[in-house]
């Protein structure tokens, strides 16, 4: 009996002390190496494929500098996220300030406040504020904050995007109401493009070089100057995006049909996107077709009010980037849709179907054709994938493919969007299928034992 008990305890002991080691050498090897796991569902603790990809385009030395006390959760915070910068890149320098021991430095950014960080590039110099004046911290966007700095700085010619004026666009200044696209505005800045208004009748000329045109649904007509004066900026090399809601644009449909795309006087219903509290007219997709564009992208996008379009080739070489779901139709009787009694009828054209799409002619124009302007109103911008959708899409107008990218998540209250589909689906799991299980297995039990 003593052996046996004996043996066991050796055994005991042994798993024990071979456990602790294990452990031990475990975290021994992931101290040496640096590994570390990001567990949160945005990736909250990685930086995004932007910050790398800028990273990657960093050829000259870059310092950033951070002014903070010696000590708070500011420092600690932009300590870390400082040293992901420099361990991904050998030309990123990083340097933390105590401005109240070294008043000089502080003098010579001209730097009067805790939380302030400089990046700089040769006597190029952003200056950014990322102390979160409620919490302490650093801002929730800091990230963004300094990448976007990073890109500025390694830019060698900033572009602009022109938004045309003069028919009833949305307002591109407006941040509070949920049409609005202020919000929008302030995104295309951080990402590195000056921001202008453009008017065609007042007489002024769109440099090719650099710019784009940004046509953002327009209400009212189109004069014949402004329509050849757009199809001369495109035919020439010129650049743009259109977002060309139902019901409106009738001229700018005409000239893309020029082009390729086929703009179809519609709205699109589509049931199985229909969100909690919502409507059926904001189709969330999921489609994505590949294109430089699309090839990483894996988020949902949301489409509120939006036509259907599709591509055919000539000129320009034209593709669909984003397609909604097959149980989707395109509703072209208005009235009935007005009414809220449209129905899906055999000859509706049924999902999926298209809602963004962009072409390149060999001039080396691009052209960007979304069939809604809601899906980055002020409302919607931050759904999801939404924003990365736009600005990848911009970018690639742009020519600047390589700032296609994942951009930094912020920590927001997460939401869980469910489609009708899939609420029936735990319905039915919930309520019928695990109690039938349970169910049946008492009752298999039950007539088990009773037979025995």
């Amino acid at each position: 009996m003593r052996r046996r008990k004996l043996i066991y305890g050796t055994g005991t002991f042994i798993s024990v002390v071979s456990t602790l080691g294990i452990i031990i050498a475990i975290n021994y090897l992931l101290f040496r190496t640096d590994v570390r796991f990001d567990v949160t569902q945005e990736k909250l603790h990685t930086v995004s494929s932007q910050t790398i990809r800028a990273l990657n385009g960093v050829e000259d030395q870059i310092e950033i500098i951070g002014f903070f006390k010696e000590t708070g959760a500011d420092r600690t915070g932009f300590q870390d996220l400082a040293k992901e910068y420099s361990r991904r890149s050998d030309n990123i320098n990083v340097t933390l300030v105590n401005p109240d021991e070294e008043p000089g430095i502080a003098k010579k950014y001209a730097v009067n406040e805790y939380g302030s960080v400089i990046v700089s590039r040769g006597d190029k110099i952003v200056k950014l504020r990322l102390t979160d004046p409620i919490t302490g911290g650093i801002l929730n966007n800091s990230e963004e904050e300094i990448t976007n700095a990073i890109l500025k700085l390694t830019r060698d010619s900033q572009k602009t995007l022109y938004i045309l004026t003069g028919n009833g666009q949305r307002d591109m200044g407006n941040s509070v109401d949920a049409e609005g696209l202020g919000l929008l505005r302030k995104t295309i800045e951080d990402e590195g493009y000056n921001v202008e208004e453009f008017l065609i009748l007042r007489g002024e000329e769109l440099p090719i070089e650099n710019s784009i045109l940004f046509v953002a649904a327009p209400t009212n007509a189109f004069s014949l100057k402004e329509i050849q004066y757009i199809k001369s900026y495109l035919d020439k090399g010129g650049r743009a995006v259109f977002m060309i809601e139902p019901r409106s644009g009738r001229e700018i449909v005409s000239i893309l049909k020029g082009y390729g795309f086929e703009l179809s006087d519609d709205v699109i219903i589509d049931p199985s996107s229909k969100l909690e509290g919502g409507g059926d007219i904001a189709p969330i997709v999921s489609d994505y077709p590949y294109h430089e564009i699309t090839q990483d992208f894996r988020f949902a996008t949301i489409f509120p009010y939006t036509r259907s379009l599709d591509v055919v080739n000539g000129v320009y070489k034209t593709e669909v980037l984003a397609n909604t779901s097959e149980y989707g139709w395109s509703e072209t009787n208005f009235e009935l849709f007005d009414e809220g009694v449209a129905q899906k009828e055999e000859t509706d054209k049924s999902g999926p179907l298209g809602v963004a799409a962009v072409g390149e002619s060999s001039s080396n124009s691009r052209i960007a054709v979304f069939g809604s302007a809601d899906f980055v109103s002020n409302v919607f911008l931050e759904f999801s994938g939404n924003r990365d959708f736009f600005l990848n899409t911009l970018n690639w107008v742009s020519g600047d493919e390589n700032l296609i990218s994942i951009r930094p998540k912020t920590l927001n209250t997460s939401n869980l969007t469910i489609t009708i589909k899939q609420i029936d689906l735990i319905f039915i799991f919930t309520v019928v299928v695990i109690p039938a299980v349970i169910l049946f297995s008492g009752l298999a039990i039950w007539w088990k034992r009773r037979v025995l």
